[in-house]
């Protein structure tokens, strides 16, 4: 008796080496074996079934989820599961909608378990509330069916009464170099509870006489278009400013004047001669004149046939009318010095 007692207490531990903190939904093999939640720098660990966590998130947070997930076939069974998927579901905090991420499938040898991270960004615009958080875990076997769990965890995100942002900032061109005019494109975004009276932005840098100033209300709707205000400011830098990196300064004031938040962006002005003088060196080429060979007369007065000499391209294109002039003229020339030579052999023979 003592001994089937024994073997009793024993089964648990050889068919279930890990415990299951989340639900079985099919199969029954498929563990969530521990889940640790990440939110900013703060974590909270062995989280459970139906558990809240214990940190608040705020816009713009990420989340991380380790979750653990376990196969709960023996080593003697060895069944592994296979394409096993997990999804992390936050419902309706993106304005009444769903934001999910989901990580590589993998497979699970038997009695073997698997960590995996999923990381989710809480939404700039989201309300303060608490949302439901769905963790989903699902593999297939060979010949054993599929398998499938899910945990279900809570999630708080809380906002400042005052908070805002600079959500963009950005220059385009972010280098100017012969052309000199280029474009910062802001957007300031309340992400707190309370309505903003009388905000305004400043754009500046004094090196490039750049001073713009805006002012403006935010609405405190996270999702209404009037909690964002948005400016494109258009510039040209003078021919005169040296070359060099000169950081835009963004910077918006709000709470009555009482908060500031500052963002810049970099243009890198760059000398226009100089980009000309390279060009320039990089176009230029050697030019190489090919002189024609010279030869000697012969020293006996001998009859030669008379030819026509034979022009190159490029002399012909270099002489012109003059050249055909002087080559008939010298053409006359040697025929009539042919017919001297001719006549003095026939005198000397005479």
């Amino acid at each position: 008796m003592v001994g089937i007692f024994l073997i009793a207490l024993m089964v648990p531990f050889a068919f279930a080496a890990e415990t299951n903190v989340g639900e079985i939904v099919s199969g029954g093999k498929l563990y969530i074996s521990d889940v640790d939640v990440k939110v900013g720098s703060k974590s909270d660990k062995n989280l459970e079934d139906g558990d809240k966590i214990s940190e608040e998130a705020k816009p713009g947070d990420i989340v991380e989820f380790n979750i653990e997930v376990y196969n709960n076939y023996t080593n003697s069974e060895d069944i592994e599961i296979e394409d096993v998927q997990i999804t992390v579901t936050i419902q309706d905090i993106d304005d009444g909608d769903e934001i999910d991420e989901e990580a590589k499938e993998f497979d699970i040898d038997a009695d073997d378990t698997e960590d995996v991270k999923i990381r989710i960004q809480i939404p700039w615009e989201v309300d303060e509330d608490t949302f439901d958080v769905l963790i989903e875990v699902e593999g297939d076997t060979d010949n054993n069916g599929s398998h499938e769990a899910k945990m279900d965890l809570e999630i708080e995100v809380e906002k400042e009464d005052n908070a805002v942002r600079i959500h963009r900032n950005d220059l385009t061109p972010s280098e100017v170099t012969c052309s000199r005019t280029t474009q910062l494109s802001t957007t300031v975004m309340n992400i707190g509870n309370d309505e903003q009276e009388d905000a305004s932005l400043e754009v500046s840098n004094a090196a490039l006489g750049v001073n713009f100033r805006e002012t403006f209300d935010l609405s405190d709707d996270p999702f209404d278009d009037d909690s964002k205000f948005r400016k494109t400011f258009t510039f040209t830098v003078e021919d005169s400013v040296s070359p060099g990196v000169y950081p835009i300064t963004s910077k918006v004031t709000f709470d009555d004047g009482s908060d500031t938040e500052t963002e810049t962006a970099d243009l890198l002005v760059r000398s226009c001669e100089a980009l000309k003088t390279v060009e320039e060196e990089e176009d230029d080429s050697e030019v190489v004149v090919v002189q024609p060979p010279v030869t000697t007369a012969p020293t006996e007065a001998v009859a030669q046939p008379v030819t026509t000499p034979t022009l190159t391209q490029e002399e012909t294109k270099s002489s012109g009318n003059g050249l055909l002039v002087a080559l008939i003229v010298g053409e006359i020339l040697l025929v009539l010095a042919a017919i001297v030579i001719v006549v003095m052999v026939v005198r000397k023979r005479s």
